[in-house]
């Protein structure tokens, strides 16, 4: 029993925490906002934008930060603040989730350090361009001189999914289990096999013996559910197929990525290569660093990166 209480205390304990930490910062957002509507210069506006945003992203709101991040009045930034704020929108997209909106940032962001780099050879793959994605990984790892393991980096990117093409996988589901083989499911395909040949062997069954209405209704409708829904499950496992192969391969180049980088002898601050930032998966940290951003663990995608719709791990 007192254990039981004991637990309880605790899990309401964190909760009223983090909690309250969260509304800290929704506090602190809006504060930021009223800063920028009452800003006397585009330096304390364009601060107040970057604070705000800071405070999304410490909350897992990437979108919110991203979109908070675009209304900076770049015209009053340095080159070198511009190239940051940029970095950090292409960051948000990525965390995000939203592998193509941070693509299309690449090229504003350049390539003028090994963590712009490392984010477009990352985002580049999680959007399924690998080609890309290559030059820019092979870059980062080779960024303070030869690497001994670019070539299972190089390695690593010949084995890249393919695109399963629906039209092949249709003209194959004509002949089950053949499209099932195609999207790599052979145990669905035999299943479908069966169904199919138990249902064509009751219209013929019914057929052979006289029994015309039954063969020809009650074997239609079996086919139509058996050849029909193996057909559907085809274009199914193409669109799954084609969505989760960039994820996982996104998966496992960031592991990759992780190992190669921090055995290298680092000529760059430390405080690249630390665990500080969570924000990976939780969106609790505010590290600029992706280095950081590098956990040992999985990491589970948005969920309309599947499916269409939108989610991310929340903050805590």
């Amino acid at each position: 029993m007192l254990r039981t209480r004991l637990f309880c205390i605790i899990s309401i304990s964190l909760f009223a925490l983090f909690s309250s930490r969260a509304q800290d910062l929704d506090s602190l957002a809006v504060l930021y906002e009223r800063q920028v509507y009452s800003g006397s210069s585009m330096e304390e506006v364009n601060s107040a934008l970057m604070a705000k945003a800071e405070c999304y992203k410490q909350l897992g709101r990437y979108g919110e930060a991203s979109a908070t991040l675009a209304r900076v009045r770049m015209f009053a930034l340095t080159p070198e603040q511009r190239q940051a704020v940029l970095f950090q929108q292409e960051l948000c997209w990525f965390l995000g989730g939203e592998f193509e909106q941070a693509c299309s940032m690449v090229q504003e962001v350049g390539d003028s350090s090994q963590d712009a780099l490392l984010l477009h050879a990352l985002a580049l793959a999680y959007a399924g361009r690998y080609d890309e994605s290559e030059i820019y990984a092979a870059r980062c790892v080779s960024w303070d001189g030869p690497c001994e393991r670019l070539p299972e980096l190089l390695k690593y990117y010949e084995g890249h999914p393919r695109v399963r093409s629906g039209k092949t996988a249709m003209a194959l589901s004509f002949v089950p289990p053949l499209g099932h083989l195609y999207n790599g499911a052979p145990g669905e395909g035999l299943l479908s096999l069966g169904l199919n040949a138990g249902a064509a062997a009751f219209t013929l069954a019914n057929l052979l013996g006289g029994y015309w209405v039954t063969g020809l209704l009650g074997g239609g409708m079996l086919l139509n559910y058996t050849f029909m829904g193996n057909q559907q499950r085809n274009a199914e496992l193409v669109q799954r197929n084609n969505a989760r192969g960039p994820i996982e391969f996104g998966d496992g180049l960031r592991i990759l990525l992780s190992e190669i980088l921090t055995a290298i002898p680092q000529t760059a601050p430390q405080s690249l290569l630390t665990a500080e930032s969570h924000c990976w998966v939780s969106g609790c940290g505010v590290e600029t660093s992706l280095r950081s951003s590098l956990p040992a663990g999985g990491w589970a995608p948005p969920v309309h990166v599947a499916t269409g719709g939108h989610g991310f791990p929340a903050a805590p």
